[in-house]
């Protein structure tokens, strides 16, 4: 499953301007199809277990 950028920002309750500076810093992996970028799910699952320890 891949979610897009409103989709992260959602399930994380932040703006998807936050989103886009996580991805530009390398904080959640990304990546694009055409303009579009996308998450993986698990990516962003490790990303949250990462981040929460």
């Amino acid at each position: 499953m891949v979610y897009t950028v409103k989709d992260v920002a959602r399930i994380l309750q932040i703006p998807e301007s936050t989103v886009y500076e996580y991805i530009r810093n390398n904080v959640i992996p990304s990546f694009k199809i055409g303009k579009h970028v996308r998450v993986r799910k698990d990516d962003l699952d490790e990303c949250i277990e990462r981040l929460m320890k």
